[in-house]
């Protein structure tokens, strides 16, 4: 695990994470505080072998049958403190790679409203870049299972930030229109198809705006983020290239910048669209990841979900998908020089596997199709039912836990059942 060390802006939001649980106590004996929860209850089965299952890359992937994917639990604090001033706290207990108590709080902010159209926020906060940022964990809120993981998954270690943000709001034509700016850093305990590891983004940019009207809705968002720590293992490739000289290798320091992740910047841009006439439901979201580091690929990502609603049930189908743009899986070593002897350049061209090793282990290309069931049994319990196929392409097993290697072009199948509730 990394130990950074920590910004002046992480120890103010954890301070104030501290402060607004202790402020909850001494509320908590008047009606200034209002206490809501949700919880999952699901139970998935994949029938890979090879591939662990998970919703996000924050989160150990699963074989066969498990409880631990999608069930989880949730508590939520708003706490009124005068007209002006609230904050909000909330924290979730599930199965995650990060076990530190700290980030099982999803939420702890400070909020002032100047007018009915402004808002300052300051804490840790959800980062607003799709539809779900503020109910991501509430099952209950959204139509399927769990959210597409072909979308969602590729900007999970974004998905909370510490900072502030400002909020803007206002009637617009026959609609409402909403923008946010924000600003701040974070860390984020991932995983792709191996081991888990720490990468610390900072002087994260995100802005988004919303526009709804009668029975649809749309939203653009972007982020702009550059990448200040990374504890996957890049020594090898780094202690070979020391090993020669630049007159001897001249394209060493080049393939050392390729891997090389200090200030590399990291963009998201995100679409999105909704129509729900209590009858229809269609849902799409795009996202492009624009990358300056070779470690993570420029993606694609998207999902278009088409929902019927007739008494209580809503029967949904959904594809998703997520592939590469960029072709920067190129093992080369690049430029050596003629003049090296033959035993030197077969020694350099060696390193080969350990550069192509590094580049594929973050590679997603993969679509699934969604078949499932939404059942409200009463106005704060829904039931889910939901069977999911995914295509693999390649060896690009980026959002699975890859167990053994499985043979190419691979495809899984996972079934989900789950109750959602609010209370």
């Amino acid at each position: 695990m990394l130990h950074f060390k920590r910004s002046q802006l992480h120890f103010a939001a954890c301070l104030l994470m501290l402060s607004l649980c202790a402020v909850s106590d001494s509320f908590a004996a008047n009606d200034k505080v209002k206490l809501n929860g949700f919880a999952t209850l699901g139970a998935i089965y994949n029938d890979s072998d090879d591939l662990g299952f998970r919703p996000n890359l924050k989160i150990p992937g699963r074989t066969g049958l498990s409880l631990a994917p999608d069930s989880l639990i949730g508590l939520q604090a708003n706490i009124n403190i005068s007209p002006q001033w609230d904050a909000v706290i909330q924290a979730v207990y599930r199965d995650k790679l990060d076990e530190k108590a700290i980030n099982y709080l999803d939420v702890a902010f400070l909020r002032y409203r100047l007018n009915n159209r402004l808002e300052l926020r300051g804490g840790r906060m959800n980062t607003d870049i799709y539809f779900l940022s503020e109910y991501k964990s509430v099952g209950y809120a959204y139509l399927w299972a769990r959210p597409p993981a072909e979308f969602y998954s590729k900007v999970t270690s974004v998905s909370q930030f510490e900072g502030g943000d400002v909020l803007f709001k206002r009637s617009l034509g026959d609609g409402f229109f909403t923008a946010k700016l924000g600003y701040g850093e974070t860390d984020a305990s991932i995983a792709t198809t191996g081991d888990g590891l720490d990468v610390h983004f900072t002087n994260m940019l995100m802005a988004s705006a919303s526009y709804q009207q009668n029975n649809w809705q749309v939203r653009a968002s972007f982020l702009d983020a550059r990448v200040n720590d990374f504890s996957a293992d890049l020594n090898t490739i780094d202690d070979a290239i020391a090993l020669f000289p630049p007159n001897i290798w001249p394209g060493g320091p080049r393939l050392r910048e390729r891997f090389d992740f200090v200030g590399k910047k990291q963009q998201f841009f995100g679409l999105g669209y909704r129509f729900d006439n209590d009858t229809w439901l269609v849902q799409s979201e795009i996202g492009f990841i624009n990358s300056q580091w070779d470690i993570e690929r420029d993606t694609v990502s998207g999902y278009v979900s088409l929902g019927y609603q007739n008494d209580g049930m809503t029967y949904f189908a959904t594809v998703s998908a997520v592939e590469p743009t960029k072709n920067n899986l190129s093992d080369r070593v690049g430029e050596i020089s003629p003049n090296a002897p033959a035993a030197i350049a077969a020694a350099i061209q060696s390193f080969r596997p350990l550069i192509r090793e590094a580049l594929e282990q973050n590679v997603a290309n993969q679509h699934t199709f969604s078949l499932g069931v939404n059942w409200m049994f009463s106005a704060s319990l829904v039931a889910k039912l939901q069977l999911d196929h995914s295509v693999i392409a390649d060896d690009d097993y980026a959002l699975w836990r890859v167990y053994n290697e499985p043979e190419a072009d691979h495809t899984v199948n996972v079934a989900s059942l789950s109750l959602n509730w609010v209370f």
